[in-house]
């Protein structure tokens, strides 16, 4: 129950900081990618800087994570096609909805409706990723089977 209030905490924090930020804001977000804008492309910079730092002295401390406990840590793997696939999608979604997926918690606790369009092209995409996995590691039916045998 603590673990579950500490991320509830964290994601409201997470929320009022993206629309402090009016990153919630379609307006914003086209001016962005317009390049109108340099304050978004700022925050999601310092973002990651400070992201990387934090996660890697909490990995050199031996921190433990919050709600399994298990010690932080990640492995590197080379940028397959997959990755340069899924990451064109995320960026024509982007482009689509004026928004990325991070604030639409946010656009929906503000009223903003095309949040739940997000938030529906969120779950269709978990879903279809879902299915295209298990179509690709589902083995082959057996010739047999095929024959009628």
């Amino acid at each position: 129950m603590k673990t579950r209030l500490i991320g509830l905490a964290a994601g409201i924090v997470f929320g009022f900081t993206l629309a402090w930020a009016r990153l919630t804001d379609p307006h914003v977000i086209r001016n962005m990618l317009l390049l109108k804008e340099a304050h978004v492309f700022l925050i999601m910079g310092l973002a990651v800087v400070i992201a990387a730092i934090g996660v890697r002295l909490l990995k050199a401390s031996g921190a433990r994570t919050i709600l399994s406990g298990e010690p932080i840590a990640w492995s590197v793997e080379r940028p397959q096609p997959r990755h340069i696939v899924g990451s064109l999608l995320f960026g024509i979604g982007w482009a689509t909805a004026g928004t990325c997926p991070g604030p639409v918690a946010a656009m929906i606790g503000q009223g903003r409706l095309v949040g739940l369009t997000v938030a529906f092209g969120i779950a269709a995409g978990v879903v279809l990723q879902r299915v295209l996995v298990r179509r690709s590691v589902e083995p082959s039916t057996p010739a047999r089977a095929v024959a009628g045998l």
